[in-house]
């Protein structure tokens, strides 16, 4: 495959000819899921240097710029909704840091007590760490998935869900209804073992998160994605989210994902 040396594709960049996503987690998990079998080369160049998103410095994780958000005219979702939410998503980038650096810290770790899966302070600190890593990423994924236009999917992911789901009216309605019965995120993903979009959920960041699945579609459900604008109705939030769903950037990872 070549491209020009920064062509950004959604939230994939070419650095030097190599196709790689702006989070080395998403590659190396569909590395590691035989998703881009034959193309060890994309794993010794995975950089996350993609325009306006530093995703990382020094061996940690930076928050991205996401205030666009702000400015944007959303049908349903305002600035304030949104700021809050991204503050929250700031935190999660904040406690990511902290945690790591203990866990990055052998002197600490090896006075830790004693290891045990009922409660350790180990067992904590691993398990909150994906709690924090995975609220990064999820959120990173959802909003560069807002601030479209809503409507129909386009393109390739179009007849994708189609051929899963029969029409495009009828994966809107399953993923409305997703989003009534989980109480974290919905991710409509493409599975890397079975090669088909798959809807999965999950109640927390970090519980039932699907191994080997390429997010497309990323949706919040959590009481804080829409409380300032709709109190407890989640329905007119879900319907606020597909009207701003900007399936231009969702029709990309999709596309990036067969280009690989």
């Amino acid at each position: 495959m070549t491209r020009e040396k920064n062509e950004v594709i959604g939230n994939y960049e070419v650095v030097d000819g190599v196709l790689t996503t702006r989070r080395e987690v998403l590659v190396m998990g569909a590395l590691a899921a035989g998703a881009l079998t034959g193309t060890a080369a994309l794993a010794q160049n995975v950089k996350t240097a993609a325009a306006g998103a530093p995703a990382v410095d020094k061996g940690e994780i930076k928050e991205m710029d996401f205030s666009g958000l702000l400015t944007k005219k959303m049908e349903g979702l305002s600035s304030n909704q949104i700021d809050q939410h991204l503050k929250l998503y700031k935190g999660y980038v904040t406690k990511h840091k902290e945690i790591t650096a203990l866990l990055d810290n052998p002197d600490l770790t090896a006075q830790l007590p004693a290891p045990n899966a009922t409660y350790a302070p180990l067992r904590e600190l691993l398990i909150e760490q994906s709690f924090a890593l995975n609220g990064v990423v999820y959120h990173e994924l959802y909003f560069g998935n807002l601030g479209g236009e809503g409507g129909d999917p386009k393109g390739n992911l179009k007849s994708a869900i189609e051929a899963h789901f029969g029409s495009s009216a009828k994966f809107m309605d399953f993923l409305k209804a997703s989003g009534k019965c989980m109480r974290g995120w919905v991710i409509v993903g493409w599975n890397t073992r079975d090669q088909r979009i798959h809807t999965y959920g999950l109640d927390m960041h970090n519980m039932w998160s699907p191994a080997g699945v390429i997010p497309l579609v990323v949706l919040d459900v959590y009481e804080h994605a829409y409380m300032i604008d709709h109190g407890i109705n989640r329905a007119a939030y879900l319907d606020a989210f597909v009207k701003n769903l900007d399936w231009d950037v969702c029709g990309k990872r999709f596309d990036a994902i067969a280009k690989a």
